[in-house]
C-alpha cells in the first residue's frame, strides 16, 4: 500500500499545479478606443427630437491591424429635450478579448430658444 501513495501524492500535486502552469490564452491586451463624433459638448433646442451625432469604436488586433467594433457600442442616452439642462451620453465598449475602452462621455445641453 505504502509504494501507492507517493505516486498518488505526485499525481495530486501535478494536477493542482497544472492551472498555475496554464499558458495565458487571452493575448490580446490592446484596449479598444471611441471617437466621438463631434461637437462635444453638443447644444439643443428644447422639445426637438434628438439626433446623436454618434461615435465610432476601433479595435487593434494581436498582430496590429486595427478593425471597427463600432457595432459593439454600448450607449446610454438620458437627454430629456422637454426639459432644460445639462445632461451627459456614456459610450463604453469592449473588444473580443474583453478588454474595455475608456469610457467617453458628451455633454449635452437642452436650451429654452425663441
Amino acid at each position: 500500500m505504502k509504494k501507492y501513495i507517493v505516486p498518488i501524492v505526485i499525481i495530486v500535486f501535478a494536477l493542482a499545479l497544472s492551472p498555475a502552469c496554464k499558458k495565458d490564452e487571452n493575448s490580446d491586451k490592446n484596449k479598444p478606443y471611441i471617437i466621438l463624433t463631434p461637437p462635444n459638448p453638443q447644444y439643443w433646442p428644447k422639445g426637438e427630437t434628438y439626433a446623436d451625432p454618434g461615435a465610432e469604436a476601433f479595435d487593434i488586433t494581436e498582430v496590429g491591424d486595427t478593425i471597427n467594433i463600432t457595432n459593439r457600442l454600448q450607449i446610454d442616452n438620458n437627454v430629456n429635450v422637454g426639459v432644460t439642462g445639462d445632461y451627459q451620453i456614456f459610450y463604453n465598449v469592449s473588444d473580443e478579448a474583453g478588454n474595455k475602452a475608456d469610457q467617453k462621455v458628451r455633454d449635452v445641453r437642452v436650451l429654452l430658444t425663441k
